[in-house]
């Protein structure tokens, strides 16, 4: 699954958050969905494994210990995390353990998995992954945290699942066939409150026919699909089959550049202003 949680501010705590910028806490906003699922896995008795934040130091796990604990401290949940339901991984560390090694990626949440759950002896009833591709971003290997995600739904440990979370500003940094491929990838988007949204090939091909409509005009994502499959031998389910020889498509298909940007970005918003959490899931 694929998540973009974000802080629904409500206009009484607004003052907070604008003191949080200042004072160096608003981290604590900008991660808060992602404490109050840890701190719910955790009520019901899973393991929760969480590498979604930067935490440099044994000052910053115990202040993400706290504020997980403190969305719902009952005892319930103080007591799973004193008996280390609750594992903090730096996620810059990751990067910098497994570097461009997208299958050490693979084996380093599973290894973690396995020596959590040996060490629990079976008392929990399952692991939660929290990751984030943040690292890799801002090393521009975004294509090699792809290639794990792919990879490590095929590994999963029984009853373990994975929540990656992506902030907005990554997937406007994305090119047109890496935001396809990250659709496909994950099939569920986690929104806010529990929501969540099944993907499948058709939904995604409807966004993209939108978003050329909506650029070039209506009916022309259905001229295009059929010149494509006229020269190309190819018919719409490249989209999700093959999203880089798509998008390479597209643009030869365009043939003048001055389209060709303002449609890729059209499709992209498209996508993007459907998945984001800060819309109402459909």
């Amino acid at each position: 699954m694929i998540g973009f949680p974000y802080y629904k501010g409500k206009e009484e705590s607004q003052f907070e958050i604008q003191k949080a910028r200042k004072d160096g806490s608003y981290s604590y906003f900008t991660y808060k969905p992602l404490y109050e699922m840890s701190n719910s896995y955790l009520s019901n008795g899973y393991s929760v494994l969480y590498g979604a934040e930067s935490i440099p130091d044994e000052s910053a796990k115990e202040k993400l210990l706290e504020n997980v604990m403190n969305v719902n401290p009952t005892e319930k949940v103080q007591n799973y995390i004193s008996k280390g339901f609750l594992t903090a991984v730096n996620r810059d560390s990751i990067y910098e353990e497994s570097g461009t090694n997208y299958k050490s990626i693979v084996d380093f949440w599973n290894s973690n998995v396995h020596r959590i759950q040996k060490k629990l002896q079976g008392k929990t009833k399952g692991t939660m992954i929290f990751s984030a591709p943040d690292s890799y971003f801002k090393h521009d290997k975004h294509d090699i945290f792809m290639m794990f995600e792919e990879d490590m739904g095929k590994t999963f440990h029984t009853n373990t699942s994975m929540i990656c979370w992506y902030k907005e500003e990554w997937l406007n940094n994305l090119s047109l066939a890496s935001l396809i491929k990250v659709l496909i990838t994950h099939k569920h988007t986690v929104h806010n409150d529990w929501k969540y949204k099944t993907w499948d090939a058709n939904e995604i091909i409807s966004l993209i026919s939108k978003g050329i409509d909506k650029c070039l005009g209506e009916g022309s994502a259905t001229l295009l699909f059929q010149a494509m499959n006229t020269i190309h031998k190819l018919n719409e389910d490249v989209v999700v089959s093959r999203p880089v020889v798509f998008e390479a498509i597209l643009k030869r298909l365009l043939g003048n550049n001055k389209h060709v940007q303002p449609v890729i970005d059209s499709i992209s918003n498209q996508i993007i202003e459907k998945i984001i959490f800060c819309r109402e899931v459909i």
